[in-house]
């Protein structure tokens, strides 16, 4: 395998992140940045992923959306920009608007792949965190059946039944105790 070669870096890239080895990966990536293709947006969601293990939220979701506009069909940028959103503080008052911006990149992510079960994951968790009634909880429980009809492995499976499984014994337990309002 060619050390220089793209993929190579961009895959050590990945591995440098995951080591905690910052400064390695961004090496990697800005070696990738000025022989990739311009329209790529590999290298974008690679700095943003990077930015985003730095904390720096806002910039990584500038990343993210260059990632998004360079190849709109790939769910990946949408869930990542999502992410940055929910981690970024809210400045007064738009913690919400910020909730719906999330909420609007993971149902757009949904949207290009129906089968993207980090976005199905994510889009429960936070619209389960939201839910201020047991309607709107047991709508949590309903998408996370519409995400059980897309998994592709057992993996994938076992994740979506557990947290559909928390869901559900939440819903019931808040039915139970009848109680008005949901609270998990």
């Amino acid at each position: 395998i060619d050390p220089d070669a793209i993929d190579a870096l961009l895959h050590r890239a990945n591995l440098r992140m995951l080591q905690a080895d910052l400064n390695a990966a961004k090496a990697d990536l800005e070696r990738c940045a000025g022989r990739v293709d311009p329209d790529s947006s590999d290298v974008q969601s690679y700095r943003g992923e990077l930015l985003f293990t730095q904390n720096e939220f806002a910039e990584a979701k500038q990343y993210f959306e260059k990632a998004i506009k360079m190849e709109p069909k790939n769910p990946t940028p949408y869930v990542n920009a999502a992410l940055a959103v929910l981690n970024t503080p809210p400045p007064p008052g738009r913690q919400m608007d910020m909730a719906q911006e999330a909420i609007g990149l993971l149902e757009k992510a949904i949207e290009v792949d129906p089968q993207f079960q980090a976005a199905y994951l994510q889009l429960c968790q936070l619209k389960l965190g939201m839910a201020t009634d047991l309607a709107t909880a047991r709508e949590v429980v309903d998408l996370y059946d519409k995400g059980l009809s897309y998994c592709r492995t057992k993996e994938e499976m076992k994740d979506m039944v557990g947290m559909k499984i928390l869901t559900q014994a939440q819903v019931d337990g808040a039915t139970t105790l009848k109680m008005e309002t949901f609270n998990p």
